[in-house]
């Protein structure tokens, strides 16, 4: 598995050396564009987001508490 990552970034390298980063990201972003555009992929982006600020709130309200809450320091 590892190695077929490393083809795919050795890969796409080669391909942003040889297009130039304009082209090549507008070649990627038309792509994802066009995938976008289907249904399933619209409601798996829309839960993915609702899932990511979820476990975003529960986080930043958990460090904020702990912030929050003073220490006991035993004196």
């Amino acid at each position: 598995m590892g190695y077929i990552l490393l083809i795919i970034a050795f890969i796409a390298i080669l391909a942003v050396i040889g297009l130039g980063w304009k082209t090549f990201f507008a070649g990627v972003q038309r792509g994802a564009d066009k995938i976008g555009l289907t249904p399933v992929i619209q409601n798996l982006t829309h839960e993915a987001k609702q899932s990511v600020t979820a476990i975003l709130k529960n986080e930043s309200s958990g460090i904020i508490s702990k912030v929050l809450t003073p220490v006991n320091t035993g004196t």
